[in-house]
């Protein structure tokens, strides 16, 4: 967005902001635009501009009204006359005890990922600007929620606008794409996935999609086009998926090996086997999920029955296999005009965000920049826009911010329409009450109905109030070991040391390790625990679900340097680790962002080729396997080698079982 148009959307929402009885069409063109009756410059030029302009304002969360009346008593005749409501774009009045404070400043960490990271931030931001809410520092203790599919903002926002989408979808059960018309009711977390829930307009009725099986670009049509759905809607469709009936298949298992799913999913049944396999059965519901899973134990497993689930792992390994290798397609060519470009309200609305925030006191403009994302030298051109801005009286009479920068700090006076900050919108809302769900396993029973009051709160804050917000709902799937969460939490505050005896699935072993816990957080609907192990001498992250065994142990100091503080990556790089290069399908998209991935290259058929570090080639064919060729590993070469020989095996194991 240029200087000058940042200039005149700026004038545009102060004078809007700025009347009590609104504002003529006529003076907003000559006030704001420079329009003068009876000029060469063509109204109706302006006019477009005014109305483009209309829209960058809503798209902020400023609600534009329009009304018959006089500008002024002396006015000869009634005009269309404009104002933003101050109440309904400016945040409430809120009051946060301290401890909802310490809830609402977890929940906005927990969300992570290029999309909902972003959103939570900027909404304690605000929050933080409007003193409901201290700048915390980061806690120990941190549930976190992936959401990286970029197609989850644009149906949020079509929920919230009740417009009805258009997508292509591709069916596991017919196996081809179909193009879906929606009206979407809400979006919701189960298994680990996301899915958005609405009805099916060619079918009339309600359906459940998996957001990793919507192809190319979403379609939104008019808003206000269907009803609000009923309350709960989007929970009784998403309960739906657990309520399939359960299936029991018969898995024999090698002996001494598939360690994990001995703990958590297997049981042994008094049966014949052959020499050096063991039988047992195994409880599923759905295929594709079960498939997905029993696919990573390899030629430790082979599914007997029944048919379609031992078909579908065998399908696993053979798409992995194919796809191994290969070079997949070319890279999308992009000239100067396919050039990435931020949106072109991202400057816009962090200076309406900068206002209140600066007009608290004088601020450092590096800590300033810090905090909005910006680099000092950015953060200073975009304060000389707000000298040019103000609102401007009957007689024409300009009344600048004052913007004082001296000596590296900044005070800024004089800017009282935009002294309190704006609502959040649907999706910086969403990100915090998607925190806000992940905080439910380690809470305390006097924390949760905090919670609850928190989301209404949260609602209330919301651009156009809880009207507009869709039905988001989590439910991570019950986890081994979610008893331990509350007991780690407190292991955490207190320094304690532990005697853990713990899973490793990779490489199918038991170990005793002594760990002092560091730091407690969560990733999508697993649990980790930061630990410094005694055994290795290093900082390490353990699985909750994979621990076997916890008990108190005598306390062990720790050595100098490691501190309690929850690390940047769940796994630390090191320099061993391999660097896997994968292409992604487009269903498989998501691996990017959830695997922090880097370097990511669009390739002409929808796929991308990213760059990935492994700690070894132990877990990787296994992580391979569970996609059925979705995710094909390109190279190193010995990477490939030791996959193809492990899957060989898989697959040999599985067709002569």
């Amino acid at each position: 967005m240029s200087q000058k148009k940042t200039e005149r959307l700026l004038n545009l929402l102060i004078a809007l902001l700025h009347t009590e009885l609104g504002i003529s069409r006529e003076r907003l063109l000559k006030d704001v635009y420079g329009w003068v009756p009876g000029a060469d410059r063509e109204r109706d030029a302006v006019e477009r501009q005014f109305e483009r302009d209309k829209a960058d304002l809503r798209a902020l969360g400023a609600e534009i009204l329009e009304r018959q009346g006089y500008e002024r008593a002396d006015s000869p005749s009634m005009t269309s006359l404009y104002r933003i409501d101050p109440r309904q774009f400016r945040l409430p009045e809120l009051d946060f005890t301290r401890q909802e404070q310490s809830l609402l400043a977890l929940a906005g960490l927990a969300s992570q990922g290029a999309l909902a990271g972003a959103a939570a931030r900027a909404a304690l931001r605000r929050l933080e600007a409007a003193g409901a809410l201290p700048d915390s520092p980061p806690s120990l203790v941190q549930p976190r929620v992936r959401l990286d599919d970029p197609r989850y903002a644009t149906l949020a926002d079509a929920a919230s606008r009740r417009a009805e989408v258009t997508f292509q979808y591709f069916a596991t059960s017919t196996g081809r794409e179909e193009e879906r018309s929606v009206q979407p009711w809400g979006l919701g977390q189960r298994y680990g996935q996301w899915y958005l829930v609405g009805l099916d307009t060619g079918r009339q009725a309600p359906r459940v999609f998996r957001l990793s099986r919507i192809r190319g670009r979403v379609s939104v049509g008019v808003e206000r086009s269907f009803d609000v759905p009923a309350e709960g809607a989007v929970h009784e469709q998403l309960e739906r998926l657990s309520a399939l009936p359960e299936q029991l298949a018969r898995v024999r298992i090698a002996e001494g090996r598939a360690l994990e799913l001995r703990l958590t999913a297997w049981k042994p049944v008094n049966a014949e086997a052959p020499e050096g396999w063991e039988a047992g059965s195994y409880s599923f519901r759905d295929v594709t999920v079960a498939a997905d899973h029993l696919a990573g134990y390899g030629d430790a497993l082979v599914v007997e029955s029944p048919p379609e689930l031992a078909r579908a792992v065998v399908a696993r390994f053979e798409g992995a296999l194919a796809a191994l290798g290969t070079a997949g397609a070319a890279p999308v060519t992009r000239g100067p005009e396919g050039r990435k470009t931020r949106p072109s309200d991202e400057r816009f609305g962090r200076i309406v965000d900068l206002v209140p925030y600066l007009l608290q006191g004088p601020v450092q403009i590096g800590a300033a920049a810090e905090r909005y994302g910006v680099s000092p030298r950015q953060l200073e051109q975009e304060l000389s826009v707000l000298e040019y801005t103000g609102p401007t009286d009957v007689g024409g009479w300009q009344d600048y911010i004052e913007v004082d920068v001296h000596d590296g700090v900044v005070s800024l006076a004089n800017a009282p329409e935009l002294a309190r900050p704006r609502r959040l919108s649907v999706e910086e809302a969403l990100s915090l009450q998607l925190g806000l769900q992940t905080l439910l396993p380690m809470a305390s029973a006097d924390e949760r109905p905090t919670l609850e009051a928190l989301v209404e709160k949260v609602r209330a804050a919301t651009a156009h109030g809880a009207r507009a917000m869709p039905e988001v709902d989590v439910d991570a799937e019950p986890q081994r070991n979610a008893d331990l969460v509350p007991l780690l939490r407190t292991a955490v505050a207190d320094r304690s040391t532990l005697l853990l005896e713990y899973l490793n699935p990779t490489k199918d072993e038991r170990t005793e390790r002594l760990i002092s816990p560091l730091a407690l957080r969560s990733d999508g609907d697993r649990w980790y625990v930061e630990a410094y192990c005694h055994r290795v001498s290093e900082r390490r992250v353990f699985r909750v679900d994979r621990i076997v065994s916890l008990t108190p142990a005598d306390p062990l100091p720790l050595p100098p340097g490691i501190e309690a503080v929850l690390a940047d990556r769940l796994i630390e790089p090191s320099d061993a680790d391999v660097e896997a290069v994968l292409r992604l399908a487009p269903e498989a998209l998501w691996v990017e962002h959830e695997y922090a991935a880097e370097d990511g290259i669009d390739l002409v058929d929808g796929s991308r080729r990213v760059r990935m570090r492994v700690a070894g080639l132990d877990w990787l064919p296994r992580f391979l396997a569970q996609f059925g060729g979705s995710v094909a590993l390109e190279g190193p070469e010995p990477a490939v080698e030791a996959c193809r020989a492990w899957l060989t095996r898989a697959l040999g194991a599985s067709r002569t079982g």
